[in-house]
């Protein structure tokens, strides 16, 4: 179940939760499963949306890791109760710690346990750290437990690392430091065609939320309801033709197209196959379609 975005006064009780974890938990990694996992009882999450960062320096705002409603699937698949977004804004941004926490007093009134990140703050100039959530927390009966990052192969598990690792294409230390593959969403719109004159029809995205890899040529499993299908995605200018400087991303199912527009497809098990180039002609390029269909079966059944 989810609730909001909403604000946090506008949140309704949720009577029966007895643990929280609180924190943005973008990409839901080792680490954010870590820190859901120490709690016992009926457990609940509160997120926030969007990423804080977009609203207090939205320069530096991140790449999106997952989108909402993933966020919440993957969350709900740890055995939580419930996911309650709050609406990050100005006002949450100004909001003292202590009336934070009496906002979640008020939201969860069986709460006897929280959890957040070790390293998570929150409140007017990041006030609240988990000392002083402790404090506020045992005036309400609370108590607060900050869990330790999680390491892997020697480095901390955060969504920064995961992020730099599908920026230099390392997907299985992604895969590793997410318990799952990096998962990219969108809706299949119309295109201009060229894929199905060519001999290879492709399914268009758009609305994409998460982060992609670099430009390129990629093997894919490609699900539509559910079902992976191995695919070649295209992500870049497509330099062969007149480009009008915006990235496309194409994907062709390797066992057959389909009339997929409108549907929601996600994206999963990256390999990548080689940088996007520019060919003399339409049958160069057919050619070279051909070899990187031969190449991503080759990648998917390794």
């Amino acid at each position: 179940m989810l609730t909001g975005p909403l604000p946090l006064a506008a949140l309704e009780p949720h009577p029966g939760v007895t643990g929280l974890a609180i924190g943005v938990f973008d990409g839901v990694h080792l680490g954010h499963q870590a820190v859901v996992r120490s709690l016992t009882g009926s457990v609940a999450v509160l997120t926030f949306e969007p990423h804080p960062l977009a609203i207090i320096a939205p320069e530096r705002a991140p790449a999106r890791l997952t989108s909402l409603d993933q966020r919440v699937n993957y969350l709900r698949a740890l055995g939580t109760v419930a996911v309650v977004a709050v609406r990050f804004d100005q006002a949450l941004r100004t909001l003292s710690a202590a009336a934070f926490v009496d906002e979640l007093a008020r939201i969860f009134p069986e709460l006897r346990e929280i959890a957040i990140g070790e390293g998570w703050a929150f409140g007017r100039h990041r006030e609240g750290d988990a000392r002083r959530l402790k404090e506020l927390g045992a005036a309400h009966g609370v108590s607060v437990q900050a869990i330790a990052p999680v390491q892997l192969d020697g480095a901390l598990v955060s969504s920064t690392r995961i992020r730099e690792a599908i920026g230099q294409r390392r997907f299985n230390e992604a895969t590793r430091c997410l318990g799952r593959s990096h998962a990219v969403t969108g809706t299949v719109i119309h295109g201009d065609a060229r894929g199905r004159q060519i001999g290879f029809p492709t399914a268009n995205l758009g609305e994409v939320e998460q982060l992609l890899p670099p430009r390129g040529v990629y093997a894919v499993r490609a699900s539509v309801a559910g079902s992976p299908l191995p695919a070649v995605m295209n992500l870049g200018q497509r330099p062969t033709f007149t480009s009008n400087g915006v990235d496309s991303l194409e994907v062709h199912l390797l066992e057959g197209g389909r009339d997929l527009y409108g549907t929601t497809m996600e994206l999963t098990d990256f390999h990548w196959l080689r940088d996007e180039q520019s060919f003399a002609g339409v049958e160069e390029l057919k050619e070279q379609i051909a070899r990187d269909v031969e190449a991503a079966w080759r990648a998917l059944q390794g």
